[in-house]
């Protein structure tokens, strides 16, 4: 008799089961498997995820420039802090009180750090929630943040469905009072303990107004939520949408004064990623300017987030250079090239969009062509058990209405498929919480090269003529 096998948790398996059936795993692992390059022309191109390659020959030859890593003999042990180094908080602090205009500056010990934004949220999940409790989130949303919260903290995401034209207005805020007032009246044992805000705004690309900022603030303090502000894309807004508003953070708004609110309750994320165009660093941070509590609460379960020794060194380097003023400048310039290349492209072929002026992306309307992918066996086949499914109606009308936007999100999910098979993988807005189907995640910031045959591959796809657009010396090669 063969010896037993040993079992994983039922909270594994219902993780390997679920990104078995994913449609959106299985299109980035696929990309992630044969990425394109110049010595591998026929893999598929990223223009999905959030990555800035921008400015990578400038990043790299500012750390060349440096030498060799100047190491300290605590770098090589567990350090000062569990929460980061010395040198890493006082560069933090610097920038953050420089480039976030808080109303109080931001001192060291406001700060915690963290290899890769994730496991911060990850670890903040845990200390301000319970297994089960929910955070609320205006639709729509990072879709990282559903593992960063579900799959070990086992937190819920409360998605709230805004109104169109309301997001980043107070309409916004409206539908989020509406949606606590509706869980209030109707009772349930699911408890919200956080609202959490992304600005600038991931994947529509707007920076959030300050009036609103501030009413988020009071909602929070009237339900007792904790207010996470996502503020990873604070120094990538550019020119780009004519109304587009500057970034506004949260640390620069006297809550208290304001709004009421105590500022106890708000928590700023931040990262290396996207200002700094480095996500293979791991690098992720933390302000909390007045809640010693609960900054005791994450120490006490920081030691498997805590920073490496090599990115606390690199990003301490660039955050303290004279050139840091120079690099931002020039990352702005070149995404608002970027974006003006991308654009011109999408109105040559009347693809609508979503305007922008941050982030990394523009959400591009590929509802018209979506429509027209037929789903025949082999594609109902491949995206079967994909979608949420069909929920119980209470008339045969509703009933009617949810089979066919059932139907529309498997044909968004058959026209990804298509776009990965054509070389080209974007970011399907379902796994969003889009509120239609056939919205894309369209990533403009990658080199100029892929960026093309990405947008040749989407011709090709769509059936468009080829398109030749003009481009900005600042966009680079």
């Amino acid at each position: 008799m063969p010896p037993s096998v040993p079992q994983l948790s039922r909270r594994a398996l219902e993780q390997l089961e679920e990104s078995s059936k994913s449609p959106l795993f299985s299109a980035i692992f696929r990309t992630f498997g044969n990425q394109w390059s110049e010595a591998n022309p026929d893999g598929i191109v990223n223009a999905g995820l959030a990555e800035n390659s921008l400015m990578h020959d400038w990043l790299t030859a500012f750390w060349e420039r440096q030498g060799t890593l100047k190491i300290e003999r605590t770098d090589l042990t567990y350090g000062t802090s569990i929460l980061g180094s010395d040198r890493i908080f006082r560069a933090l602090a610097s920038y953050f009180s420089t480039y976030f205009k808080p109303v109080i500056p931001v001192d060291p010990q406001h700060i915690a750090t963290s290899n890769g934004l994730s496991p911060m949220i990850e670890h903040v999940a845990a200390v301000i929630s319970d297994p089960e409790d929910a955070w609320l989130l205006p639709a729509p949303w990072y879709n990282g943040f559903a593992p960063d919260l579900n799959a070990t903290s086992q937190v819920r995401i409360a998605s709230v469905a805004i109104p169109s034209g309301k997001n980043g207005t107070l309409g916004e805020v409206e539908a989020m009072e509406a949606e606590m007032q509706r869980r209030k009246r109707e009772g349930g044992k699911q408890k919200v303990t956080a609202v959490l805000v992304t600005s600038p705004h991931n994947p529509l690309g707007f920076c959030y107004p300050r009036e609103v900022l501030v009413e988020y603030a009071r909602f929070a303090q009237k339900w007792d939520l904790w207010l996470v502000m996502d503020e990873v894309y604070a120094n990538s807004a550019y020119d780009g949408k004519p109304d587009g508003r500057p970034f506004i953070s949260i640390l620069s708004i006297d809550v208290l004064r304001e709004a009421d609110c105590d500022p106890s309750r708000i928590l700023l994320l931040y990262g290396m990623s996207k200002d700094f165009g480095a996500n293979g660093f791991r690098g992720g941070a933390l302000v909390c300017q007045h809640n010693e509590q609960f900054m005791a609460a994450l120490a006490s379960t920081a030691m498997p987030m805590r920073m490496g020794s090599p990115t606390d060194i690199l990003w301490s380097a660039l955050l303290e250079s004279p050139e840091l003023p120079d690099y931002l400048a020039k990352n702005r310039q070149v995404l608002s090239s970027a974006y003006q290349y991308v654009t011109a492209w999408l109105e040559a072929h009347d693809l609508p969009y979503t305007p922008a002026n941050a982030g990394h992306f523009v959400l591009v309307d590929f509802r018209a062509h979506v429509k027209q992918v037929r789903l025949d066996d082999e594609w109902e086949g491949a995206i079967d058990g994909a979608s949420s499914g069909v929920k119980e109606a209470d008339s045969s009308a509703e009933r009617r209405n949810e089979e066919e936007e059932a139907g529309q999100f498997k044909q968004e999910i058959a026209f990804l498929n298509k776009l990965v098979d054509a070389g080209v993988y974007l970011g399907p807005g379902f796994s969003y919480a889009c509120p239609e189907p056939g919205l894309f995640r369209l990533t403009f910031s990658i080199r100029r090269m892929e960026l093309e045959v990405a947008l040749g591959r989407i011709e090709r796809v769509c059936g468009l003529p080829g398109k030749a657009v003009e481009l900005s010396k600042e966009y680079p090669q």
